[in-house]
């Protein structure tokens, strides 16, 4: 039986940077392993599917509601087509902005992805500018996303002190992003 597939959720509110991170951590994929991406909301930031096809690297998207809302059907089926067809060594899920992660996560723990997912750490990527803006921490999707994740990351290029508070209050591990090669530490 194939070990199972290690499954990182990548979440974080629009504009946050969640495929831009992904992106960094394909681009250090070792030449002999499959990896797979199943997105729900695309922004500025399209993966480049032909390209990333030619490395070994699928990418599934899921439309008609966000993954949580979904996590039911469109969610499951495309999750499963992926794991079926693909069988990738490794899997990053990038829920929409405003997701809910604990829909996903139960789902993911559920007696029917056990033997088949390792679910790893849930990131949830913050922006400086959502750090920063009061308005954030009145919305109880942004707080949903910081609580129901094991580690908080943010630019290295950005003001970490409020985030590193964010994270203290949630008690929740913090990780400044580096942007090179030191970041898969996040998912090795």
């Amino acid at each position: 039986m194939k070990q199972k597939i290690p499954c990182h959720i990548i979440a974080g509110f629009l504009g946050s940077g969640k495929s831009l991170l992904i992106k960094q951590l394909l681009s250090y994929k070792p030449a002999d392993e499959k990896w797979a991406v199943l997105v729900n909301e695309i922004g500025n930031n399209k993966y480049p599917q032909q390209l990333y096809l030619a490395n070994n690297i699928f990418i599934k998207e899921v439309y008609g509601g966000c993954l949580c809302c979904s996590a039911g059907m469109p969610f499951a089926v495309a999750l499963n087509k992926l794991i079926k067809d693909v069988r990738p060594d490794r899997l990053f899920i990038e829920p929409a902005g405003a997701g809910h992660l604990a829909n996903i996560q139960k789902l993911l723990r559920n007696q029917f992805y056990q033997p088949v997912l390792q679910l790893k750490e849930t990131l949830c990527i913050v922006s400086s500018e959502q750090v920063n803006d009061k308005k954030y921490y009145d919305n109880e999707s942004y707080l949903s996303l910081i609580s129901h994740s094991d580690r908080l990351c943010i630019n290295a290029n950005s003001t970490i002190a409020a985030t590193q508070q964010l994270a203290k209050h949630y008690d929740k591990s913090f990780y400044p992003l580096q942007q090179n090669r030191h970041d898969l530490a996040l998912i090795l």
